[in-house]
């Protein structure tokens, strides 16, 4: 079962039956009021960390968008050319020579970004699913810290119900035995 929010974590039942010569009130009260403030403690370490993952992701995004945006725009400008036609003989060689070098700008241009691109690609991966590994092992991390919690607290109940009855029978033995010491005196 998984805990969503801190109303399912804490208050705790902070009250307890009252019993004849039965526990500490404060001591029982002061523990209780101990074990509330761990559990907000470790709730808000959770919803920090996975503030934390969602940042993460969120920014994981961003750069992926950034990376889709510069590649649209060399796109685009690769795409405009110059037309040779209206250019005397000598700036028409001079536009074919720089259109030749703007082929291989252009080719270098693309192998370098589809390199870039998978490189970006691949972090983004990489850091997603570290996101994601990260976020789950908080999850199981809470998950044992509040059994953990649970089984001592099940633990220190049992006890106070043990050291309880221990005292109820010890007090209806010593009832008994006066009243079969007031019995036999009359």
């Amino acid at each position: 079962m998984t805990v969503e929010s801190r109303v399912d974590l804490v208050p705790l039942r902070t009250w307890f039956g009252l019993r004849w010569r039965g526990y500490d009130r404060d001591e029982v009260d002061d523990y209780v009021a101990e074990l509330e403030s761990e559990l907000r403690l470790v709730t808000a370490d959770r919803d920090a960390s996975e503030a934390r993952a969602d940042a993460l992701a969120s920014r994981l995004m961003s750069v992926q968008e950034e990376n889709d945006a510069l590649r649209d725009g060399l796109h685009r400008i690769c795409l405009t050319p110059i037309d040779p036609k209206g250019l005397p003989e000598r700036l028409a060689r001079m536009v074919a020579l720089a259109e030749e070098e703007r082929r291989e700008v252009i080719r270098d241009a693309q192998l370098k970004a589809l390199m870039i691109v998978g490189e970006a690609e691949a972090r983004a991966r990489a850091l997603d699913e570290g996101a994601a590994a990260k976020r789950e092992e908080v999850r199981e991390d809470f998950r044992l810290a509040m059994s953990a919690r649970r089984a001592e607290a099940m633990r220190a109940l049992a006890e106070l119900r043990n050291v309880a009855l221990d005292e109820a029978e010890r007090i209806i033995a010593e009832a008994k035995v006066r009243r079969a010491g007031i019995e036999q005196d009359t």
